[in-house]
């Protein structure tokens, strides 16, 4: 597995992990997304995901809550928990208006959907929407349409311009020092094979990896233009936000794949004149055989 692979190996478990190149004002995915270490120590102990907060005038707050497709189930969990704050929960899903995602809507009928179920199960891991609770109250579909997605595919050439760069990265990444990192991780992961506990080690081999790829991911999915997949599906969930607001809705969480973040966090300041006041991190893998060796 050539390492440009690998970049593909995370958009087919991870599609929206993936993030555009413009998001670049002030925010990287890497501010939403991290891989936790004691200090001193080597092994990772989670990978965790955020929850960055906004404010604005009149009271208003708005948090990005990222996500990965596939977690732990207790992950799952605590989303759930975390929401029941909020007065409303935007969340994505290309699909008709006001649609609320089941398990078919995980794509376990199709190639990607069965890729994302058999890695979950050599990762011990669940599919997002076999937990979240969608019938809640305050959640709230804000997302395209799948032809309205098509036809932003199709009027920014986001196929053909991805396996170009994605050809063009293979090529760079094709020398000795690439070629000298991808052994170094095919050793990882056979040792991972032999490994007392192999789904745990995986999971230590593959968080560790998606961090480090994140930057070339970046430039494969998105280029310098933007792209549908995240440009132009941010902008129909932020115009369900502006609508939530005029509603008198105080209390707000977007609710959508970390690779988002980057370009929600620079549009909350820019567009909606909000403020940045911190953040919070939700483990989304536990990498511990035991919970208590993350103290």
């Amino acid at each position: 597995m050539k390492r440009y692979c690998f970049l593909g190996f995370l958009f087919f478990l991870f599609p929206a992990i993936l993030v555009a190149a413009d998001a670049k004002n002030g925010y990287v995915l890497t501010d939403f997304i991290r891989v936790t270490k004691p200090e001193g120590k080597k092994t990772p102990t989670s990978y965790d995901t955020a929850i960055a907060k906004f404010a604005g005038e009149n009271n208003v707050e708005v948090d990005l809550i990222g996500v990965i497709h596939i977690g732990d189930k207790d992950y799952y969990g605590e989303l759930n928990k975390i929401f029941k704050q909020y007065d409303a929960v935007l969340y994505e899903l290309v699909a008709e208006e006001n649609t609320k995602p089941s398990t078919e809507h995980s794509g376990e009928r199709n190639i990607l959907g069965s890729f994302q179920s058999g890695m979950g199960s050599a990762l011990a891991l669940e599919h997002q929407l076999k937990h979240i609770d969608y019938d809640a109250k305050n959640m709230i579909h804000a997302d395209l349409s799948p032809s309205e997605f098509a036809q932003r595919i199709s009027v920014r050439g986001d196929i053909i311009q991805t396996l170009y760069r994605a050809m063009i990265l293979g090529v760079k990444k094709s020398g000795p020092e690439g070629q000298k990192d991808e052994l170094k991780m095919q050793g990882r992961l056979l040792g991972s094979f032999f490994a007392s506990d192999p789904s745990l080690s995986l999971k230590r081999v593959f968080a560790e990896e998606m961090l480090s790829q994140m930057d070339d991911a970046t430039w494969v999915i998105g280029g310098d233009e933007g792209s549908a997949i995240i440009t132009d599906r941010n902008a129909a969930a932020l115009k369900v936000l502006r609508q939530e607001l005029k509603n008198g809705k105080k209390k707000i969480a977007i609710f959508y794949g970390a690779a988002h973040l980057p370009e929600f966090a620079k549009s909350l300041e820019k567009d909606f004149q909000m403020k940045y006041v911190g953040i919070d991190w939700v483990i989304a893998w536990d990498l511990t055989k035991e919970k208590s060796a993350r103290k």
